[in-house]
């Protein structure tokens, strides 16, 4: 690929937004899009599966409507875009649904085998993950208007989706870095935009 490709990952309250608002003001060139989403059937897919709606929705249903969401937006946006030179930052990719659907009884070895057919087997040149202490995660998340049906889960499911972010962490080990989330916002960008420039990445 011409184009630079780099995923932000992180689980409730980690300031993954905040982090990617403030690096959409410095990298103006760059591109951005978010998962799930990117796309109109993306957005869709979001708002049915993800959102406080009043219906149930089986993990292994979650996990394939999000497979279709992925393949949407890799297949017919970002592989493309990166293909022409398009440098891209996506907020989340797979490595989501491998944390959280995981953990609703969905098989890691079939959401890693799904996923890498579901986007060409296209991975990251950098993965960044703000990691956080799912308890500070929990306070931060409180009140906010944007909380979605994994956002209100107990603890123990946010415990879960740290550790299984960290067996990420070892698996992907050679683009995967790890930034502490409990530091200042600005700490967090200052170390975000110098690990870009150590990767050479911008």
């Amino acid at each position: 690929m011409k184009g630079k490709f780099i995923v932000i990952e992180g689980g409730l309250g980690c300031g993954k937004t905040t982090q990617i608002n403030l690096l959409k003001k410095k990298l103006k060139k760059w591109e951005f899009y978010r998962e799930p989403g990117g796309t109109k059937f993306g957005e869709s897919v979001r708002d049915a599966v993800q959102g406080l709606n009043n219906y149930l929705v089986d993990e292994f249903a979650a996990f394939l409507a999000y497979s279709s969401s992925r393949a949407n937006l890799i297949r017919g946006v970002i592989i493309p875009k990166l293909e022409k030179g398009k440098n891209i930052i996506l907020d989340r990719y797979w490595f989501s649904t491998y944390t959280y659907q995981s953990i609703g009884g969905v098989s890691k070895k079939e959401i890693e085998q799904i996923s890498k057919i579901a986007t060409g087997n296209l991975l990251p040149d950098l993965v960044i993950f703000y990691d956080l202490d799912p308890k500070i995660g929990i306070q931060r998340k409180k009140g906010s208007k944007d909380a979605d049906r994994y956002d209100i889960k107990e603890i123990d499911f946010h415990k879960k989706v740290r550790k299984n972010y960290k067996e990420l962490s070892k698996k992907f080990s050679k683009i995967w870095v790890t930034i502490n989330a409990e530091k200042t916002i600005e700490e967090i960008h200052e170390e975000t935009f110098r690990i870009l420039k150590e990767k050479k990445i911008i």
